[in-house]
């Protein structure tokens, strides 16, 4: 569900207003009357609501969706359809839900809060905090910062100069270092007529108790839900935490790390400077990845791995050891 205290709902809204001007084939008699209040993922989306299924899960998905419509390829109309489910056939199903979300929800704008709105904070001079905010004792907002609608922040959190905070949920005791971004658009992109699409987001950021943000680091809101971190992470400068990623308790990332969307990380991970997980992938609680570590595949619990492409740091080593011992052979017989 989208958080309300972020995003203003403008629906319901009917079938007909919400896919106008869209390339989508509507059959005849089934939408004069339907409203739609809201949109969501194909494995959450219920009645009144509008989804979409599109890539390579898009046919698994298709005989448990149970929304009211799906904008859907033309080859899985009969299959949704066979769900009770309104399918609305279109060459670019993501890149029109992307259209429709724009039509159902909007951020709410910015609010200046009054000079004596929060005595229990301590705001400096050319700090933006917006008057919706929720602030809890003892933290700091250092010149510049930008705390925008709706955002909840702990007791004893420091946010750094020139940071911006939106649609996010704090816990206590957080510090979010200088240029810091978190509750940015996530890169959601969908082609159609061989142009890129922005995908809005709606959802959020959540961060647990005592979780470290380093400067010009970036961790981007979901698309639906959450992108969450849990208590006590610590995240090194200059890292990208992509939309829709899970990442547990305790877990330390150094300078340069990427995290791809929809990753989901276990506790005590540790990864080195210059790593880098691809979208969809899993990381087991206390796994470490070396620095410049490319993961491509799923990671154990407890595993060490390195290398492009990792793969557990053993075996690494042992092939870097094998290509070592070819290069020397070859070189004493050219001598």
């Amino acid at each position: 569900m989208v958080d309300e205290r972020f995003y203003k709902r403008l629906g319901p809204l009917p079938l007909i207003e919400l896919v106008s001007g869209l390339d989508v084939d509507i059959p005849e008699g089934q939408f004069c009357d339907l409203m739609i209040e809201n949109a969501a993922p194909a494995i959450q989306a219920g009645v009144c609501e509008i989804t979409y299924l599109e890539g390579k899960t898009a046919k698994k998905q298709a005989s448990s969706c149970r929304a009211e419509v799906c904008l859907v390829e033309p080859a899985l109309a009969e299959q949704v359809g066979a769900q009770n489910v309104l399918a609305l056939k279109t060459a670019t199903p993501r890149a029109d839900f992307a259209c429709v979300l724009a039509r159902l929800y909007e951020k709410h704008p910015f609010q200046q809060a009054a000079g004596d709105q929060f005595p229990h904070v301590h705001i400096a001079p050319g700090a933006f905090v917006d008057k919706t905010a929720v602030i809890g004792v003892g933290t700091l907002i250092a010149p510049n910062a930008v705390v925008g609608p709706g955002v909840v922040i702990g007791k004893n959190c420091r946010i750094g100069a020139c940071a911006s905070v939106e649609f996010t949920v704090m816990g206590d005791e957080c510090h979010i270092l200088n240029g810091a971004v978190l509750g940015g658009d996530g890169f959601g992109i969908a082609m159609k007529e061989s142009s890129p699409v922005e995908v809005p987001h709606v959802g959020r950021v959540v961060l647990g108790d005592r979780v470290l943000v380093g400067s010009q680091t970036t961790i981007d809101r979901a698309m639906f839900g959450e992108t969450s971190i849990g208590d006590g992470s610590k995240f090194d400068n200059l890292i990208q935490i992509a939309h829709n990623v899970k990442i547990g308790k305790n877990c330390m990332f150094a300078a340069h790390t990427g995290i791809s969307g929809s990753v989901k990380i276990g506790d005590n991970v540790i990864m080195g400077g210059k790593s880098g997980v691809a979208d969809h992938l899993s990381v087991g609680d206390g796994a470490v990845l070396a620095a410049g570590s490319s993961i491509m595949h799923d990671i154990p619990s407890g595993e060490m791995w390195s290398g492009f492409p990792a793969q557990p740091i053993r075996q690494h080593m042992r092939e870097i050891a094998i290509i070592r011992k070819m290069v020397k052979s070859k070189t004493k017989k050219k001598t």
